[in-house]
């Protein structure tokens, strides 16, 4: 059997010189094996996720640690609400203390000291054992001395505002947390209720 019964070659472009790569393709890819045939990371893996915001996450795919704990998350209205309240609440107060701590710490200057190593000599005396007297000895040190101080200004006050914007967004999905729980209290604390209502509109809509 030929090894590239294909006959592909790899569709991937040199960068020294700018031209189409003249290797074989491997077998099932439009690449060789120099530009990622066979390679890279398996499917499903979250090498790209920072924030997790958007990650994909797959039923399969789940550890057994994450299994259990999907089994243990309730999908009551009610609870799912209250949750949600609690966690903004928690975040809420910790904006509130980073504005207290920037406050606390505000400057109207900053300075930057720059160190660099120096060698230092220390002239000292010590006995000569030949002559009786004493003479001068140099030891030298290494030492980090001051180079450079330089003052520059710094506004806490934009680090603040950063804050306290960040903390009306917040604020604002706890206001939406709050009336989503009072809306669900005032259909009968569950989605039955809520789904019968609006069966009920859409019924009467049409008659």
């Amino acid at each position: 059997m030929a090894r590239n019964p294909e006959k592909k070659r790899c569709k991937a472009r040199s960068k020294q010189r700018d031209e189409q790569c003249k290797n074989w393709a491997k077998p099932g890819w439009d690449v060789c094996r120099f530009h990622g045939a066979g390679g890279g990371a398996p499917q499903r893996n979250t090498n790209a996720v920072k924030t997790g915001e958007f990650q994909s996450i797959w039923m399969d795919a789940l550890t057994p640690e994450q299994a259990e704990v999907l089994e243990t998350i309730s999908l009551d209205p009610l609870q799912q609400a209250d949750e949600e309240i609690r966690l903004i609440t928690l975040r809420e107060r910790e904006m509130l203390l980073r504005i207290r701590d920037l406050n606390a710490g505000r400057t109207d200057k900053q300075r930057r000291i720059l160190q660099k190593r120096a060698t230092i000599k220390d002239p000292i005396k010590v006995d000569d054992e030949k002559t009786g007297g004493t003479k001068t000895v140099v030891l030298t040190r290494e030492e980090l001395v001051t180079a450079e101080i330089e003052e520059t200004e710094y506004r806490a006050i934009e680090d603040i505002l950063a804050v306290e914007e960040a903390l009306t967004r917040v604020q604002d999905k706890k206001l939406k947390a709050i009336q989503l729980k009072a809306q669900l209290l005032s259909n009968g604390g569950g989605p039955e209720k809520q789904i019968t209502v609006r069966r009920w509109s859409r019924d009467k809509s049409r008659t």
